[in-house]
């Protein structure tokens, strides 16, 4: 993959680390943007579902969608998905 692959899924990243602010404690959104910053980005994904999950906290449809589309491109495994499961709709 090149550059703009990588930097493409960080935008997406850190886009929807805006997006769910709201339901992730400050501690998580900081180590997640650094996980996003260091081009951890199965890592980043993976610490957002699972810090969603574990307070069961709400998605909207499109949020979903969203991490579930990246986990198709980026070929992270069923973590996420997994995780995700425990998250209402929104």
């Amino acid at each position: 993959m090149d550059r703009a692959y990588y930097e493409e899924i960080a935008g997406q990243l850190h886009g929807l680390l805006v997006r769910l602010d709201d339901r992730l404690p400050g501690k998580d959104i900081t180590l997640i943007a650094e996980s996003i910053d260091a081009n951890e980005l199965g890592l980043a994904l993976e610490q957002m579902a699972d810090v969603l999950s574990e307070d069961e906290q709400p998605l909207a449809p499109d949020e979903r969608a969203e991490m579930l589309a990246l986990v198709e491109r980026m070929q992270v495994g069923d973590r996420v998905r997994v995780a995700l499961r425990f998250c209402p709709e929104r």
